[in-house]
């Protein structure tokens, strides 16, 4: 079973933590101009309910409950932000409880989940719900039905478009913007690439998983192209589209499922480029990001090991 994570110092993981809920915090600003409250309330409904689920398990665990863990606040706004706009209540609801009590509760809680339990969430929905994580309306400007979902126009998302061999009918450029259907968080490049950079400046996230991540997926994009274009249209569309680069920066980063060596995150994020891009060629599902991510989840502590073995053989020092 793999270790659970330690970091230095307790207010070191509250510091990373709270610069990643602000992170994300960030990313409900678009959604909010172009489709109203709606994002904000599914957002403020998954996290209470990742709190509340958090508690009920410690409860009937008879583990002492706390709430000032702020990676339960992470789990909550990562389903939320995978959500599309408009989606059920009840879906993202699922998500967050299966998050909990399946991916996170049962291993210990904090540090000790081998598997992202976000990503076990959205998984779980998507593979019961397809229709309903698939389900993307298109940003049309401020929406005068906040609390409801009538005004919403439903659209095929680029990474559909791409999934049937198609050219988007949008450019490159004006996706940086986020208004392309998509999922509610993932869609704003240009400020999921500033949070990023802020993350890593921060040291909330370590850089060589999502480096590495996003190097092996445009590779896998320019030397085998979905649609009929050049290898940079392709790698744009590919990395600009669905949830990649949104998984690059607040999944492939997560401390506690990441490999604790730097050589093992180089190798954890090739890996989950080139089995994310796999999942889009060869899945029947436009977007595989999550179960990219639990597949990476599961080898972790494989590449670890493999790492700590070449250099104890090579007599070199153990750093991690």
């Amino acid at each position: 079973m793999k270790e659970p994570v330690c970091l230095k110092k307790e207010r070191t993981s509250r510091t990373m933590l709270g610069s990643m809920v602000l992170a994300l915090c960030t990313l409900l600003i678009l959604p909010t101009v172009y489709f109203g409250w709606g994002p904000l309330l599914t957002t403020a409904l998954t996290v209470g309910l990742c709190c509340l689920a958090e508690l009920a398990f410690c409860l009937v665990s008879r583990k002492p409950a706390s709430l000032s863990d702020p990676s339960i606040l992470v789990t909550g706004f990562v389903i939320a932000l995978l959500m599309p706009v408009g989606v059920p209540y009840w879906v993202p609801s699922i998500a967050a409880l299966f998050a909990v009590w399946v991916a996170r509760g049962p291993f210990g809680g904090t540090g000790h989940n081998p598997f992202n339990p976000a990503a076990a969430g959205v998984a779980f929905v998507t593979i019961c719900w397809p229709q309903r994580i698939f389900a993307y309306a298109a940003p049309v400007g401020w929406l005068p039905q906040w609390l409801g979902h009538s005004a919403l126009i439903p659209a095929s998302s680029p990474a559909a478009v791409l999934k049937d061999h198609l050219k988007p009918d949008i450019v490159p450029l004006e996706m940086l913007w986020g208004k392309f259907p998509g999922p509610v968080g993932a869609t704003a490049v240009l400020v999921i690439g500033a949070c990023g950079l802020y993350l890593i400046l921060r040291r909330a996230a370590n850089w060589e998983a999502p480096l590495f991540f996003l190097l092996a997926a445009a590779g896998i994009a320019a030397a085998a192209p979905r649609i009929a274009c050049s290898p940079l249209t392709s790698v744009k569309y590919e990395l600009m589209s669905g949830s990649l680069l949104f998984c690059a920066v607040f999944m492939m980063t997560d401390p506690v499922t990441a490999p604790r060596t730097s050589v093992g995150r180089c190798l954890y994020g090739a890996l989950g480029g080139a089995v994310i891009m796999a999942f889009r060629h060869f899945s029947t599902y436009e977007q595989g990001a999550c179960f990219a991510v639990l597949a990476c989840n599961a080898i972790a502590p494989l590449l670890d090991r493999a790492v700590l073995r070449a250099r104890a053989w090579g007599g070199k020092r153990i750093e991690t």
